[in-house]
């Protein structure tokens, strides 16, 4: 087994430089949902009184608004009629910024899977399909529309193949699909249903649950225990697929890559719905790919989104919003993003603490040579909330403030230090001479100044109240600060 890279908040700030084309099975999922109280008089079944009717995307339909959830751009090309459900599924891919390539397929319908869901049970579910093969037209269509689709971004781009075996992805138009993908160097990631693996010869990573890895190696086994895994990745080693993903449910990922085995292990959830976890799984890892993580952290990233859409009822959309308040929560200090200078991806980390129910703290200086006061204005800010974020002065901004002998420090060093305070969870630089534009950027709950202001002369404190803010002044150590000791001055408290 190979040692296993963890991801980090930093490793899913970067997907909106990802586009991701899809290419596989679309469908509507319908969910017709109520409770049942009787069993029907006609016949021994569920009387189901109903609550509610929705619609979904489902299968790579699915994944493409799971892609689109995570920040990337995403097309999807496929097969829907222009029917009922056809104009349904067009209207969601639209309202998610989908970019939708319909592809004819003969005389079939739109493919839909109705599910009728008494409390959290599915009690039917009741599938409309048309299974046949695109014809040859209809090939050529496909690729024309992924070449269109490549061409027309300056994104990083991959390819996704989802394969439900409904008709769209024939061995055929597979192999075109990964040959025009290798042309350009662009990673190929597959949801397979074939039984036979080098059907996706080529492809950069496949990405099987267990009983499909099972068919496609020829292992008759019901559980992943440690001898059939062996037997299923020699038997799935092809020379011209780069890593297989083998989903294990609550038993976490296998992913064999270059001869190695690696296991990633799925965090313990209630389970309410596994519908559609497929999706959000293949959607994390080719987004993952596309902004240049390894395979290996890759998959991470779409494990983890298969877990979160596990939890919800029905075919879930997991954002990349989702993403980051999981791994915020649990990333250890070293691993949060501490340093920011970009106050967009700073922002998208605020407002997800903040939709997670945590109270943002800001403090700003310049922190030129840190100190007993700087350490307890930082301590006494961080207990009105849960996450404090430090603005910090730039070099430019600091000598138009200080005068031209400051900073001691460069930026870059004061922000580490600051980095290192334990108090501290996010710290930035601002070019200005005061912090107001950064504090309307992330729009703190709780804006902290030390007692040499009033509450009146804290900048951003007016602005803040439009989004329901508050300023706190809080107490500064007498006798201490960067002046005195940058001029040998003992510090003398009484």
């Amino acid at each position: 087994m190979t040692s296993l890279p963890l991801i980090t908040p930093h490793d899913v700030l970067g997907f909106q430089a990802v586009h991701v084309v899809v290419v596989g099975d679309a469908m509507l999922d319908r969910y017709v949902e109520g409770a049942v109280h009787r069993i029907s008089p006609e016949a021994p079944i569920p009387v189901l009184r109903v609550a509610q009717d929705r619609s979904v995307a489902g299968g790579a339909a699915n994944a493409a608004m799971n892609i689109a959830g995570l920040g990337a751009a995403a097309t999807l090309i496929a097969a829907w009629a222009e029917d009922e459900a056809g104009r349904e599924l067009e209207k969601l891919l639209a309202a998610a910024g989908v970019q939708a390539r319909r592809v004819a397929r003969g005389d079939a319908p739109t493919i839909e899977k109705l599910r009728v869901v008494a409390g959290q049970q599915q009690i039917v579910r009741i599938d409309r399909e048309d299974t046949s093969s695109l014809d040859a037209a209809g090939a050529d269509a496909v690729l024309s529309a992924v070449r269109d689709a490549v061409e027309g971004h300056d994104h990083r781009c991959v390819i996704v193949l989802s394969d439900y075996a409904k008709g769209m992805l024939d061995e055929a138009v597979v192999q075109r699909v990964i040959a025009f993908a290798r042309e350009r160097s662009l990673p190929v990631v597959v949801d397979p249903k074939s039984a036979d693996i080098r059907k996706y010869s080529g492809a950069t990573v496949v990405k099987p649950n267990f009983a499909e890895a099972a068919l496609m190696a020829g292992v008759s086994a019901t559980a992943p225990t440690e001898e059939v895994l062996a037997q299923i990745a020699e038997a799935m080693a092809v020379p011209d697929v780069s890593a297989v993903a083998i989903s294990l449910s609550a038993l976490g990922v296998e992913v064999v890559e270059g001869g190695a085995r690696t296991r990633l292990p799925t965090r313990a959830r209630l389970v309410a719905d596994v519908s559609g976890a497929g999706d959000s799984m293949i959607a994390g890892l080719a987004v993952g790919l596309g902004s240049g993580l390894s395979t290996l952290k890759a998959v991470q990233v779409g494990n983890l989104a298969a877990g979160i859409a596990c939890a919800r009822p029905g075919t879930a959309v997991v954002t990349s919003a989702d993403l980051l308040n999981e791994l915020l929560i649990d990333s250890s200090p070293a691993h949060r993003p501490g340093t920011i200078e970009d106050w967009d991806e700073l922002a998208r980390l605020v407002r997800v603490e903040k939709d997670a129910g945590r109270t943002v703290v800001f403090a700003n200086g310049v922190f030129d040579l840190l100190h007993a006061g700087h350490v307890a204005l930082l301590k006494e800010a961080r207990s009105f909330g849960d996450v404090l974020v430090v603005g910090v002065n730039s070099d430019a901004s600091t000598a138009r403030l200080k005068g031209p002998s400051r900073p001691l420090q460069p930026q870059a060093d004061r922000m580490a230090v600051l980095d290192a305070v334990r108090y501290v969870d996010f710290v930035t630089v601002f070019e200005q001479d005061t912090p107001r534009e950064l504090i309307r950027a992330i729009q703190p709950d709780v804006i902290v100044k030390g007692s040499d202001y009033r509450p009146d002369q804290v900048v951003g404190g007016d602005d803040a109240k439009a989004w329901g803010g508050r300023v706190h002044i809080v107490t500064l150590l007498d006798g201490v600060s960067t002046t005195k000791l940058s001029q040998g001055e003992q510090v003398r408290r009484g």
